[in-house]
């Protein structure tokens, strides 16, 4: 680790590569709130936490999004929610802040937050066959706290691995030869297509411009270490050395995946409802802010989602909110 990196208990930045942590200028301080009710919520149990997704590309009109790491569930609400976790990770769950001075106008701060065990984070970043976890982690995250020395190493080995894993399960469907915006940009949609999302099929492409350094000096990291793929020339072009079994296997495994994920994605629905509040009320704002679309909810749609506001997110699908 380099001398500028924060120590244990710290705000870090990953970035992807080898160097994986530096030093981070200064955290925002309006999200301390949030963390403190994560801290006091999770106590001895928590390992760290990260943000990741749209707030770290500067967006400020939206829901911030944590992944929270814990050594068990023992925290959690009841035995059935650890259960659940399980079963099917992560536990997805709301958590706000009011502000309670008069005389300032700061917003109230609102985010949600991932919450599963560190060591099945890293096990889902290296051998999961679906792509829910590490696609996100492949992508930068900052990481807001971590307890110890020993957990910040495991956690840089898991970030690691799940740029490692991306370009291991996106290079086969490539052609002979690419560009690194061409792969991310591919990869990510093809990854966004193995959930229901509500983005436009575009958003590989502004995550990429966001950052083109960064997913460039991962692409050429790994073609360094990896037979695989060779840099030819200085432009970040790449040839692909993979097999053709492997491109043929790969258009039925993304396949596989696109069809596993819409399966994950309704049961993680499902659970959501009962572990986040107001669940319909935050996927309706997030289908709005991404496709435009909106349809008023009824009260007993509110009340009860799980029973009366499948009629809703059918005729939201149809009408293209999301895929």
């Amino acid at each position: 680790m380099r001398s500028n990196e924060k120590s244990a208990g710290q705000t870090a930045k990953y970035n992807g590569n080898s160097e994986a942590m530096h030093e981070e200028s200064q955290q925002d301080s309006s999200i301390e709130p949030l963390l403190e009710e994560i801290r006091q919520k999770h106590g001895k149990a928590l390992l760290a936490i990260l943000v990741y997704g749209s707030w770290l590309r500067g967006k400020r009109d939206t829901m911030l999004d944590f992944y929270v790491l814990v050594d068990d569930y023992h925290t959690l609400d009841s035995r059935w929610q650890g259960w659940m976790c399980h079963l099917l990770p992560p536990n997805v769950y709301h958590i706000h802040h009011k502000n309670s001075d008069p005389d300032t106008d700061a917003p109230e701060l609102r985010a949600k937050y991932a919450l599963l065990t560190l060591s099945r984070f890293g096990k889902a970043m290296r051998h999961d066959f679906h792509s829910y976890f590490w696609a996100r982690f492949a992508q930068p995250c900052e990481i807001l706290y971590v307890r110890d020395v020993a957990t910040r190493d495991i956690l840089k080995a898991a970030l690691n691995n799940a740029s490692g894993t991306f370009m291991q399960r996106v290079l086969p469907s490539m052609e002979d030869r690419f560009s690194s915006a061409e792969l991310w940009t591919h990869g990510l949609a093809l990854t966004y297509q193995c959930e229901l999302r509500t983005e436009s099929s575009n958003r590989g492409e502004s995550i990429y411009d966001f950052d083109p350094a960064h997913y460039d000096n991962v692409t050429n990291e790994f073609a360094l270490e990896n037979p695989s793929v060779s840099i030819i020339g200085t432009e970040a072009q790449f040839q692909n050395h993979t097999s053709n079994f492997s491109r043929k296997l790969s258009s039925f495994t993304w396949w596989l995946r696109r069809i596993q994920g819409k399966l994950l994605s309704i049961l993680r629905l499902i659970k959501a409802a009962f572990t986040f509040n107001e669940p319909l009320e935050y996927l309706l704002w997030k289908i709005k802010r991404h496709s435009g679309l909106y349809i008023e909810p009824s009260p007993r749609q509110l009340k009860h989602p799980l029973i009366f506001a499948w009629p809703l997110l059918w005729k939201l699908y149809r009408q293209g909110a999301f895929r």
